[in-house]
Order: structure tokens, then sequence, then C-alpha cells
């Protein structure tokens, strides 16, 4: 068997570069590189990820087919990797090859097989419906939540017909009471079956397969028994050593320690526990010290008195050394005993899973790890090929570090497969410093066991040989940051074991290859109040930055969590700077502040339409007052008196005519069943919102509520859960050249890079315990429960429970460092670091960033780690192709002015039941909306049949057709020669006739004006016309010269 590569790729060390150096070398080696291409599969983790790869690729062979081709720096690197590989071709030859492979890559678009693993299963699983059991056209859902939370809902429904269930949900709600813990059994049931049902816990789950109600019962009389034998045989030990005391003639004072902590006042202080008046046994909180303070005697130099505390102390000790054993058993089968529900019906939740997969014809995407493992892992190979229909003969596995076990078990067979023929190669990439998804099953241990050589030889996957190589430049920051970098690891590297050590060390270190210096500034901030005393310095680098030649959208906030920036950019935004020469809010965008529910409007609607749904709860009548007033729809001055008087009235009707009178809001609709459920929700949006608000929330939720309602049988009912659910957290979309700073967390951060970061660091922000499988022995069926560290109390002493601890401890230790990792190495130009410094009462030691950065400056609280250079902390330019599309101005609905129909033009996604020829007008009207020019239709008819919405026959009859047009002389000037196009983008208006949402198929930017084209299927009709020419009346209000419009029927 042959090799393997391993690329150990740290941050910015030009991983993509790589890996299109390998993936087209390999095509043009062969003067047939068309054949290579089709046997190559490169898979990752994400969309953007495998998006970024095919655009990169494309680039590439597009600038190797040009006439300046042998200056291209690219294909000389090809040229110089064949040859370092034997293999010797001239830059004439490449061109040629490039010329040919591109050509075939555009008209063949499918070829180009990058994807990510998920969908590579997807394919694989639709390949084994059959076998598997699965309908031949299920569906695929990436989000499990929706199908979890009617799982557990529907088993909570069986309460109470199911006796066994019943009696296992009763026995966990008294034991949370018991605990005097609060009962949230919804939610602790869905917690734990979101946890089972990730590919992380597969083995320990079928481990306990056999784990059922009934194991479950013997199982928890037989721990309760436990419990209660010990907790007997504590009391008892207790009363003995309280005899002992007694019967010696000894008091307190006596012993050691005497009233404060001597063995004497132990056992007298336990005295209540061993008579049932208190449920708490006092334990010393420190091991060792009482064990030596308890043998150390007496103080008194009374030999009578010496001699008979030392006699005392030869049964004291071994009592209290049983009684200590007995409380730790205790204590850790209780932690296991509370566990134990979860696990119990787990089976329960999967088997309503199973039947809410069946019923709606589903598959949840979390399963497919699981369901290749246990179906696929045996079949051979050769099958496997031949069922997806492509035989591949190298592979390239990107992101490695995000694997889980399950999943690299599953590659393994490919791995083997492939590395047995000579010509065939299995190339792995990742960053083990980036594995920061732990929580969602990635496994960095299988890199670093590939990675350290002494690692590979004991691990079962790995036991063939590999060739590791490691990326050691930096292309993407600045001297200074890399060099920050590199210092900070190999400090941070001292503290952790071998396998991390080499990572975060020697294999850490870079070389920087941008020429400036770039710039680390340090700011100390006050453990209180750190968001406010954060922001504040914040404040005043971003004027900085700006002062420099920066603008806002070349600077990112980066946050451990969303907590963090919400408190920042509150913070932020009642702040003011210069910017242009004008005094400027500071404009900052985020994930969070994206979000739907985030919408003064959106939040009163929904209680609103809730308020409709449930006219006696009046909370929801008043929670929509509030957020109105919030937003200034409404004016109340006096809220709680006038809301005194609304509550007062009767009925909802008596309400609604106060509420028309008094503030101008027209809830008197004709009734919830007059409309359409769309139309129902325009006609409140068009009442509730406020001229030139809250425009993209309201634009994204009618789209939302648009599709929503194509729904058939959707009812109001269903769309509030619907929201509840799943809607509210939608995010506004927006450009990404909007020029503002842009708040993100570090996960999201990930393979991103911005000229300036600023990163603040919390100390113990991420305090949430993670958990773990903790294996048991004598419990029947029982194998492994799932459980978080034990308290320090307990871990204090048992060896096993502070080995447990302390290995999580390490887990999430290695968790916070890749976080920090990520986050320190996204600056191309200038990275501000935000420390929180310990509070005074702290006994912890400092965090090693904050000793890191003492030790080279310990009397400042904001420093800049290296002198500056020259203009080094200048913005430093960079010349790019300007892809951004101008944003067109949009008005917001008018609450004043009535809305008939907000017309919203989706593209169609109904092709069932379908004649083909409107079945293919409509895959073509799409396609046209999607390209720009005529390079663009092969990559997007290429993604369509990729996807499977498309036939091969289909692809070529659809793309001859969208030839036709794109040629025809008439219509070439709207596919060549442009200066920028605008495709299907939405704009929203008000005039005296109603509020409307437009989106023209095309708009065609040229240097004399643009022209408006919008494709149409069917019969010429006059209401085209009509529409083409609104669009244009509307372009030229906000503006734009119109030279021309065209409506082609296709």
């Amino acid at each position: 068997m042959h090799s393997y590569t391993a690329i150990n790729a740290s941050a910015g060390s030009g991983k993509t570069y790589a890996l299109a150096i390998r993936v087209l070398s390999l095509c043009l080696k062969d003067p047939n590189g068309r054949e290579t291409i089709r046997h190559i599969l490169a898979l990752t983790f994400t969309n953007k990820a495998a998006n970024e790869m095919k655009s990169r690729i494309l680039e590439w062979l597009l600038g190797f087919t040009k006439e300046d081709y042998k200056t291209n720096s690219e294909l000389k690197s090809i040229k110089k990797y064949l040859k370092e590989n034997g293999i010797n071709i001239s830059i004439e030859d490449l061109h040629e090859r490039s010329k040919k492979l591109l050509d075939y890559i555009l008209h063949n678009y499918s070829v180009l097989n990058i994807g990510t693993i998920d969908k590579f299963n997807s394919k694989l699983i639709r390949s084994f419906a059959f076998e598997l059991g699965l309908p031949q056209n299920f569906n695929i859902e990436i989000n499990n939540e929706p199908f979890l939370v009617e799982a557990v809902e529907r088993l909570l429904d069986k309460v109470g017909d199911d006796e066994i269930l019943s009696k296992t949900l009763l026995d966990l709600m008294y034991f949370h009471l018991e605990n005097d813990e609060r009962v949230h059994l919804n939610q602790s049931l869905y917690e734990a079956a979101k946890e089972f049902i990730k590919d992380t816990n597969y083995e320990q789950l079928k481990e306990n397969k056999s784990f059922d109600q009934k194991a479950y019962e013997e199982t928890k009389d037989k721990i309760r028994a436990f419990i209660k034998e010990k907790e007997e045989k504590i009391k008892s030990n207790i009363r003995k050593g309280c005899d002992i005391i007694q019967e010696s003639g000894l008091t307190v004072s006596d012993f050691k320690g005497g009233t404060r902590s001597s063995i004497a006042k132990y056992f007298l202080d336990n005295l209540l526990f061993s008579e049932n008046k208190t449920k708490e046994l006092k334990i010393p909180k420190d091991k060792e010290r009482s064990m030596a303070n308890f043998k150390s005697g007496t103080a008194s130099k009374n030999q009578s008195i010496r001699d008979s505390v030392d006699g005392a102390l030869t049964e004291l000790i071994p009592l209290w050394e049983e009684i200590t054993k007995d409380w730790i058993e205790i204590e850790k089968i209780k932690k296991i005993l509370k566990e134990l529900l979860p696990l119990t019906i787990n089976k329960n939740i999967s088997d309503e899973l199973n039947l809410i997969e069946e019923e709606n014809e589903l598959v949840l995407l979390s399963k497919f790890n699981v369901i290749i493992n246990e179906n696929l892992k045996d079949e051979p190979s050769a099958f496997i090929y031949e069922k997806v229909g492509t035989k591949f003969q190298h592979y390239f596995f990107d992101e490695f570090q995000d694997t889980s076990k399950m999943q690299w078990k599953n590659i393994i067979p490919l791995r083997n497969h492939t590395i047995s023929s000579e010509d065939h190669t299995f190339t792995i990439v990742g960053d083990p410093k980036q594995s920061i998804y732990r929580f969602r099953g990635g496994d960095s241990e299988l890199m670093l066991g590939i990675i350290n050589e002494e690692e590979a030889k004991k691990d079962g996957y790995t036991s063939v040989k590999i060739n590791v190589e490691n990326l050691e430049n930096n292309w993407r920051s600045a001297k200074n940051i890399v060099d920050f970098n590199n210092k900070l690891y190999a400090t941070e590297a001292e503290n952790l074991e071998p396998k991390h050590k080499r990572i975060f060390g020697d294999l850490a270190i870079q070389k920087a290859k941008k020429n400036h210096e770039g710039r680390v500034r340090i700011n100390l901030i006050s453990h209180n109040d750190f968001h406010e005393n954060a922001a504040e310095k914040i404040h005043h680098d971003i004027q900085e930055c700006i002062n420099n030649g920066f603008e806002f959208s070349d600077i990112c906030i980066l946050c451990r969590n969303g907590k963090d920036i919400a408190s920042l950019s509150l913070e932020l935004g009642k702040k003011e700077v210069t910017y242009h020469g004008s005094p400027s809010k500071i404009k900052t965008i985020s994930e969070r502040g994206l979000a739907l529910e985030l919408s003064l409007t959106l939040r009163a609607l929904m209680a609103f339409i809730n308020w409709e749904l449930s006219s006696e709860n009046r909370e929801y009548l008043v929670k929509m007052l509030y957020y109105l007033n919030e937003n200034k729809r409404i004016e109340i001055k006096s809220f709680t008196e006038d809301l005194q008087h609304i509550l007062n009235l009767k009925s909802p009707e008596a309400i609604k005519d106060f509420l028309a009178e008094k503030y101008d809001l027209e809830l008197r609709q004709k009734g919830l069943f007059s409309l359409n459920l769309y139309n129902y929700i325009e006609e409140c949006i068009q009442v509730l919102s406020v001229s030139e608000k809250e425009t993209n929330f309201l634009l994204t939720f009618l789209e939302v509520a648009y599709n929503f309602a194509q729904i058939p049988g959707k009812t109001l009912k269903d769309f509030v859960k619907y929201w509840d659910d799943e809607a509210k957290g939608q995010s506004v979309q927006s450009s990404e050249n909007i020029d503002a700073i842009k708040f993100m967390t570090i996960h999201s951060a990930k393979g991103l890079e911005f000229p300036v970061v600023m990163y603040p660091i919390l100390i113990g922000s991420n305090k949430k315990k993670s958990s773990d499988w903790y294996s048991v022995e004598d419990m029947g069926e029982l194998r492994y429960v799932n459980i978080k560290p034990f308290n320090t109390q307990i871990a204090g002493y048992d060896e096993k429970a502070k080995e447990y601890n302390d290995a999580i401890a390490y887990k999430e230790k290695i968790d916070d460092l890749c976080v920090q990792y990520v986050a320190t190495t996204r600056p191309e130009q200038q990275l501000f670091l935000y420390i929180q410094r310990q509070s005074d009462s702290s006994q912890e030691s400092p965090s090693v960033i904050m000793d890191f950065v003492q030790k080279i400056n310990s009397t400042e609280d904001s420093f800049d780690l290296y002198p500056e250079v020259g203009s080094s902390y200048k913005k430093l330019e960079k010349k790019e192709e300007d892809f951004s599309a101008n944003i067109l101005s949009i008005k917001e609905i008018k609450p004043s002015q009535k809305v008939d129909n907000i017309r919203i033009a989706t593209p169609s996604k109904s092709y069932k039941n379908r004649n083909e020829k409107v079945r293919q007008g409509i895959f073509i009207h799409e396609i046209l909306s999607k390209i720009k020019s005529e390079n663009d239709i092969a990559k997007v008819l290429g993604n369509y049949l990729l996807e499977g919405l498309i036939s091969q026959d289909e692809k070529t009859e659809i793309e001859n057709r969208i030839l036709a047009i794109v040629r025809n002389s008439l219509y070439q000037k709207y596919f060549s020669g442009f200066r920028n196009v605008i495709n299907e983008r939405a704009i929203m208006v008000s005039d005296e006739q109603g509020a409307h949402l437009y989106r023209p198929d095309r708009i065609v930017e040229t240097e004399d004006g643009c022209y408006i084209v919008d494709f149409k299927t069917g019969e010429e009709k006059k209401e085209h016309r009509k529409q083409i020419e609104q669009y244009q009346a509307l372009l030229e209000q906000i503006g734009k010269k119109v030279i021309g419009t065209e409506i082609i029927y296709i």
C-alpha cells in the first residue's frame, strides 16, 4: 500500500493556493486533462469554502489561457511543482492544455467535483436509497431542531396512556424536586436529544443499546438501594465517632484544631445528619490538609489527654476515611442517576423521530454519517463507486481538523482503495490549531495523530505511511502580527501536552511574506465594567484607524459570543467619530443585529397576531402597544394610564375602535379568513410599520412569509409557530459592500481576513462546562453515562473524578486556545487586543496572553508592541477588482397608505406536474436571471446538474436555447460590453396608489446609462410592457438614466 499526504496549513499559509496547485498539476500533467478532472474529488465542510476552491481553479485556468501566460506566476508555480515531481512540461504546453481543460469544464461544469462532505454523503445515500429502505425522492433536512422538538412533544403526549413512560418521567420530576432543582421536562429532554443525535455519541449509545426502560427500573432501584445503604452506614459511623469521643472523656478542644477544624468537631457537626435533621453532610474542603490536621492529634501538653487522643484517633481516622469513601460513592452515583432518564428515553425519542422522517419522507442530515457507517462500511469500495456513478482516483479533504471520528472511519475504505494504486493520490489538509468545532463533532486528535509521528504509530486509523508537509509561510498578515503570533503561541505551547506543544510551538512558527511592518496594539482593561471600558478604547482606536486612512468596512470586531457583540455594539452605538471630515455615528453590522426578531415592527406584528388568535390573553396586546410606542408608530404619553384605560375596555372590537380613534391605528380587519395568509400579514405590516424605518427587515420578512404561504394548508397559527421555532432567527441579508464596521463571532470569521481586527478578550467568557462520557461498572446494561464535570470537592477526594475533570478542563483549554488563535490570525495589517484584567480578589494565575504582554511592558495599560516605523500605521492600499453592484435606494411602506397587494416576483420552484415546455421555460428564466455574461452559463448549468435539478439531456437543450438568446445580435449588448449587471434586485417604493415591491430581472449598466431587461414565458401581453415601463419610471425617479428597455420572450 502506498503513502498519502497530510498538509499542515497554519492560518494565512496559502492553503487554497496549495490545493489549487495540486489539483491543476494533476490535470495539466496529462495531455488529456479532461479525463483526470473527472476523477478528482475535493471535499470540505462549507459551501463557501467549496465555491472558493472552484472559483480559484477557474480564475487560474482563465489566466493561463491569456496572451500574457508566460508571465503568469501561478502557471510558473505549476511548472515548478511538476518539475520537482519529475515531470518536465514546457509552459507553452501547459498553456495549450489549460485552454482545452477550461473549455471542457465550462461546457461540462458537473465534472468539477468540489463540494461539501454532506453533499457527497447525500449523493452516496441517494444512490443506496433502495437498499436502505428510504423513499426514492426523500428530502434532506439540515435543521434538526423543529423535528426534535416535535419528537419530544409527541413523546410527552403519551404521558397518561403509556404507563411505563409516565412512571419514568415522574421519576425524573421527583428526582429534581428532591434535589431542590427546577423541573423543565421539555427542555431537558430536548437538550439531551440534541446531543445524542450527534454521531460523536454513536459508539457510547451503541454500547448502551440494551439499556431500556426495564433496565432503567432495575438500575434505578439498585442505585437508590445503594445510596440508602451507604447513607445509613455513614450515619452509623458518625454516631460511633461521637460515642468514641464521649467514652474517651475528651472534648472538642482537646483535639488539634479545636472548635475550628478538629476531627472531633467534624463528627459532632455531622450528628444532625445522622439524626436526619439535615440533608447535608459536612465534608472538609481540603482532603490532604484535613488529614494532616486530624492525624496531628492534640496540642495539649497533658500526657493523659495526649494518650486518650492518640487512642481515640486510632478508631476515628478509619471511621472518617470510611465515611469519606462512602460519601464520594454516593455523590458520584447521584450524578449518574440524574442522567439516566435522558439515556432511557433516548430510544423513545429516536423512535418518534424515525416516524416523523417516514411520515414526511425526509432524512436528517445529522444522521448521514451513522447511516453510512452502519450500512455501507462493509460494502466493497468498487461497488460504492459504481453506485455513485464516478470512479475517483484523487481525493482532497480540506479542513480535516473539523472531521469527526465517524466521518474518518467512513472515509478510510476510500483512502485504502485509493492508495492501493500507484497512480492514485489521497491528500488531507488542515490545521489542528484552528479546530474550533469540537461541539459539532470535529476531532482535531485525528490530525494530531497524523502529524505527530509517534501518535500515528499508535492510531489504528493512520497505520499506513504518511508524508507530512508543513506550509511555513504566512501570506496574509504583516510582519509584526506574524512575529507576535509566533512568540505568543510558542509561550502558550510551553504548558501543553507534547502532542499539542509541537503543533502550537515548532509547527506554528511562520515566515512573514508581506513586506510591510503592520501593527499590534495592546489595551489592558479593568475587570469591572469591561464592555463599557473596552468600548472607550475601541472608540479611540477606530478614530485613529480612520485618521490613518482606513474605512469603517476595513474593521472587524471579533467577539467570543453574541452577548459580547450585543454589549459592545450598544456602547459603540452611542459614540461618534470624525469620518471623511464630518461627525458620524459609528456604523456597525453584525449577525445578531440582523436577526428578524430584533425588528420592533415585527415584534409588534407577531404580538398582534397572537392577540387576534387569543384575544383573552391581553399580554400580547400590551406587548404590541409597547413595541409600537418604542418604534414611534404611536405616541403614548402616559403609558400606564392609557394602558389601564385600554385594558378596562370589554371587547377586542372596543379596543380596536379606541386605538383607531386615538392613535390612527386601524386594526379593524374584515376577519382572519377574509384574506389569504400572505395578504393578511401584508395588511398588518401596512398598518404597523413606520415610514423610512426597518426596510430591510420588512423586505426579508415579506419574502419569508410569502414562501411559507406557498405551503398548502398552512394557517396563521402555523405561521406563529414557524416564527417562534425558526423564522425569528433568520438574518436580514445585507450587502458585503456596506461601509460599516463588522461585528462577528470568532467562529463565523474562520477562513476570513480583514485589514484591521479588534479582539476583546474576557476572562472566563466561555464558562459553560461541556460534558463527556463517563464509564461505569457493575450497573447491569449501562456502560456509559454523559455527565458534566464533578464538583471540585469530589474531585479533590477521588482520583477518577479528578482525572475526568482534568481531561474535560484540558479539552476546554485547547478549545479556548484554538479560538484565540483563529482570532489573532485574521488581520492583514493591524491587530488590536483588549485584554480583561483579573479581579482584585482572583486567586487564579494570570492568563498566558496577559502574562506574555506584561513581560513586554508592565507599566502601561495601552501600548504598541512594536515601535512605529515610518508610516507603518497608515493603511496599505491594495488594488482589487470591484465586483460590487450598485445598491438601489428604497423607501418604506407608509402606514397612511393602503396596500392592496405587494407583488413579489419570486422564481417558481414548483416544477412537478408541469408540461416540459413550461418547465424548461422556468429554468431558462431562472438561469438568465443568474448570469451576467455568456461565460457564466456553463457554471450555472453545472450547479443545476450537480444539484440534480436537471438531467444531462436537459442541460444540453437548455444551454442551446440560452446561447441562442445571448448570441442573438439583437440582445448581445445586454450580455457583453457592460459596466455592471444587477440581477433580480428587489426594490420597494410607495406612491399615491400604495406600496409595491418590484424585482426587475436584469439591469445592465453602461457608460451611457442603463438598460432594463425582463424575461417572459408564453405569449406577448400588454401587462408585460406596462410592467417594464413601471421599472423605467422607478429607476428614473431615483436618478438612473434609462437608455432602453427590452422584453425577451423565451
